[in-house]
């Protein structure tokens, strides 16, 4: 990923299913690749949930980095990402930035609108 960079995993949530959430998380990640300034790919060493097989179909988790000089971006990553959960309302991606976490949904109101995109603009704590 880029240096300066904000940035985010991003894993989308499909009730267990490893077969829709190989296909959603792929047409994420084709969605979040044509942004500008946006790089996404997919994350190494993702640790699978408990009892399940290890394997390519249960991994999938999106590393996604911002340009850290772009506080749009946030704005504009935060757009994508809920306008892509809001087609179908089952969708739910969860975002991870650090110890960090929040979960967006395909029917999102207000206030929750507001929340992702504070939680995605907020600058990165000093290490």
């Amino acid at each position: 990923m880029a240096n300066g960079a904000r940035t985010f995993q991003v894993r989308v949530l499909a009730g267990g299913d490893p077969l829709r959430e190989e296909r959603l998380t792929r047409s994420l990640r084709d969605e979040l690749a044509e942004l500008e300034g946006v790089s996404v790919g997919f994350s190494s060493g993702a640790a699978s949930s408990q009892g399940s097989k290890a394997g390519p179909l249960t991994d999938l988790v999106l590393a996604v980095a911002v340009l850290a000089s772009s506080k749009p971006l946030a704005g504009v990553l935060t757009t994508a990402i809920t306008e892509w959960c809001a087609r179908e309302r089952h969708r739910k991606v969860r975002v991870t930035r650090g110890d960090a976490e929040l979960e967006i949904t395909g029917s999102p109101d207000a206030d929750q609108r507001q929340l992702v995109r504070e939680f995605l603009e907020e600058p990165e704590p000093d290490a």
